[in-house]
């Protein structure tokens, strides 16, 4: 569904990607693996058109988004949910208004089915009795699963996670790894998980690409990692929290 091409991201004399090619198929579930800074979450970026690469080209569902507008990418978009580091969501809204928020903004449904579609996420993260909860009330696992609910409300293809466990303690980063893989069990969903955790990977990744110093130096199934020669994957390995 989705697939770089070649691409380079340059700002200034800073080269962040380095000619990065990467396909991520239909109902699968891709780790990019590397420490941070690394230029992990600029791929989300570029994936998403908000980002334009310096060379290459991005396409989604076989379309070149390089060059799109913000009106001709708003479709292209909503194939893909997002779930944001830092979850993103508005303070002063209930767990159902965040969710519904932007179906309203953006799209011409019925209360009804503005409901139902809440209802339905609701029950999936996990989050019934907790509706008319504001995100402060929230542990910081329940704001992700209320974020991942939320981008699964378009009905997208693909998810795309920006360190979803990062910060959290172990039993809630087990939740949302559940979650994730359920995403892809249940519903049919791919995703794509960006992280610097070494265990996320091989709990729920189909293949795995690490990123280091702006290139691809691996890109297969999370088992063969340990198979590699490449001196960082070696030290990344024996060090998985550095």
């Amino acid at each position: 569904m989705i697939e770089l091409r070649n691409v380079s991201l340059r700002y200034g004399s800073r080269e962040v990607l380095k000619n990065v090619s990467l396909t991520i198929e239909d109902r699968t579930i891709k780790a990019i693996l590397g420490p941070s800074g690394v230029g992990k979450s600029t791929i989300i970026k570029l994936m998403l058109g908000l980002i334009k690469p310096t060379s290459g080209q991005v396409l989604i569902d076989d379309v070149d988004i390089t060059h799109l507008s913000e009106v001709e990418l708003f479709p292209i978009r909503q194939k893909m949910g997002i779930v944001f580091q830092g979850n993103a969501l508005f303070d002063s809204m209930t767990i159902t208004e965040n969710m519904s928020f932007f179906l309203r903004e953006n799209l011409n449904l019925s209360e009804d089915e503005i409901r139902r579609r809440v209802q339905e996420q609701i029950k999936f993260a996990g989050l019934e009795g907790y509706e008319d909860s504001l995100p402060d009330r929230l542990s910081g696992g329940m704001k992700k699963r209320v974020a991942i609910g939320r981008a699964l409300i378009f009905h997208p293809k693909m998810i795309l996670f920006d360190e979803p466990t990062a910060g959290l303690d172990p039993v809630s980063s087990k939740k949302i790894l559940d979650l994730i893989a359920r995403l892809q069990r249940e519903i049919g969903l791919g995703a794509v998980l960006v992280t610097h955790i070494l265990s996320d990977v091989f709990a729920v990744a189909d293949s795995v690409a690490v990123l280091y110093q702006g290139e691809i130096i691996f890109n297969d199934a999370p088992q063969k990692l340990y198979e590699s020669a490449h001196p960082f994957i070696a030290s990344f390995l024996a060090n998985p929290e550095d």
